[in-house]
């Protein structure tokens, strides 16, 4: 879980090595994978996620510092306080939905996105709002990266990238309602345990010293920063390890389920498991073409292969979408036949225990298993995991857009003049 601090020497969090070897980004992955094996991968946005963001915008400390280098030496000194301190960090990106139709400074008030007011000896003073600030709650600090092109001088108020405590004076967070209601895990068995809180950052003028700032109104770095998509190209590491622990969470459910009502004899209902077998194992490999192709790119360290990286973003929310469908499909109406604890401890606990039975569990048990699906895919709080899976990575069609624009087709063209040139010549 920890490596020795270039700095002290001291054990700190591996999320915030720099790695420069596959052995580095295998040592991550194994610290990884012991967070997230611990919470089922319930938990997208636990801290050692924005560590892997912060340690990422570190190894480009150099091109934040690329026409002010303060901006780049605060980063690295950024990196280093939170490492040896071990601070829980949350972050946000999104700008308030008033009008998307519409760019960042056309809003009907300037100040609805994070804008600067002014500046002073002692920093910069901002005003404005950021979504969507998962774990603010449980934070000690907050992370704020350039985010979404802007469009020249005029948006250059929010051309911004800092970092400062939560407990600053002048921000607070407006936090969605809890979806833990204070019911028995047995009723409620993950919202009772797993509610990671969501909350909008509100910061009235809010001083943020010159050090804690990274990027500061050059439009465009900002840009720049913002189209190299530096983050994703480490916290992916995070991201498919986060997702195989819960697909074979998920896939264990299944499983427990079909075995519970004795449904596996049945061939669509093993081509449906299989999906989600198959589905685990694809993100498996994504991992290890990211891991095993890793190298340099640019700054600080090596980076994971962009290829699988890219793939796995674009694919994995209609994949985990899918996967609950099945889960849906399988238990049908079953998800509904879930008495609550106080049902169990009454007196139609005989009738409970008679028609609520499968085929290999008792009414106890069965009634547990799917009330765990329904807290997984139906509830409020399952709700929220597939809005998160879907989005909290980027709208997939406006990332699948950017890959047509971008990719390089040069061999895909090649293999094609190849082909109509043996074509011609046969």
């Amino acid at each position: 879980m920890t490596f020795k601090s270039p700095s002290t020497g001291d054990p700190v969090p591996l999320s915030f090595i720099i790695p420069k070897t596959q052995d580095d980004l295998l040592k991550r992955r194994k610290a990884l994978e012991i967070t997230a094996e611990a919470h089922h991968g319930i938990l997208g946005r636990t801290p050692d996620y924005v560590n892997i963001q912060v340690t990422a915008t570190r190894q480009m400390a150099e091109l934040h510092g690329h026409t002010d280098k303060r901006f780049g030496d605060n980063l690295i000194a950024y990196h280093e306080n939170i490492r040896e301190n071990d601070l829980s960090l949350t972050h946000c990106f999104g700008h308030p939905q008033v009008n998307r139709g519409v760019a960042v400074g056309q809003q009907p008030d300037p100040y609805i996105p994070i804008g600067v007011v002014d500046t002073t000896s002692e920093g910069i003073i901002l005003r404005g709002a950021k979504l969507l600030a998962t774990l603010a709650p449980f934070s000690d600090e907050i992370f704020v990266p350039p985010y979404r092109p802007l469009r020249g001088k005029e948006e250059e108020m929010y051309a911004l990238g800092f970092a400062i405590p939560t407990a600053t004076k002048g921000l607070s967070f407006i936090c969605r309602e809890s979806w833990d209601t204070g019911r028995s895990t047995y009723d409620q068995p993950l919202s009772s345990r797993f509610d990671e809180m969501d909350a909008l950052a509100v910061f009235d003028d809010v001083l943020v010293p010159w050090d804690r700032v990274f990027c500061y109104g050059d439009v465009e770095l900002h840009n720049h920063i913002v189209e190299l998509g530096i983050m994703w190209r480490q916290y992916m590491q995070h991201v498919a390890v986060k997702n195989i622990a819960k697909l074979e969470f998920a896939l264990g459910m299944t499983h427990a389920m079909v075995e519970a009502i004795g449904i596996g004899v049945h061939a669509h209902v093993q081509e449906k498991v299989a999906e989600i077998i198959d589905t685990t194992e694809t993100v498996r490999s994504y991992l290890r073409a990211m891991e095993a192709d890793a190298g340099p790119w640019m700054g600080e360290g090596i980076w994971l292969s962009p290829e699988p990286t890219i793939a796995m973003r674009h694919w994995a929310p209609d994949a985990y979408q899918r996967v609950t469908d099945i889960m849906q499909q399988l238990a049908a109406g079953g998800l509904m036949l879930t008495p609550t604890e106080a049902d169990m401890e009454s007196s139609i606990r005989p009738v409970i225990d008679k028609y609520f039975q499968g085929a290999k569990i008792g009414a106890y048990d069965r009634v547990r298993l799917f009330r765990l699906v329904w807290d997984f895919i139906g509830t409020q709080f399952g709700s929220r995991q597939i809005l998160y899976e879907r989005y909290f990575n980027g709208d997939v069609v406006r990332l699948r857009q950017g890959r047509f624009q971008t990719y390089d087709y040069s061999k895909a063209d090649a293999s094609l003049a190849k082909f109509w040139q043996e074509t011609d010549q046969s």
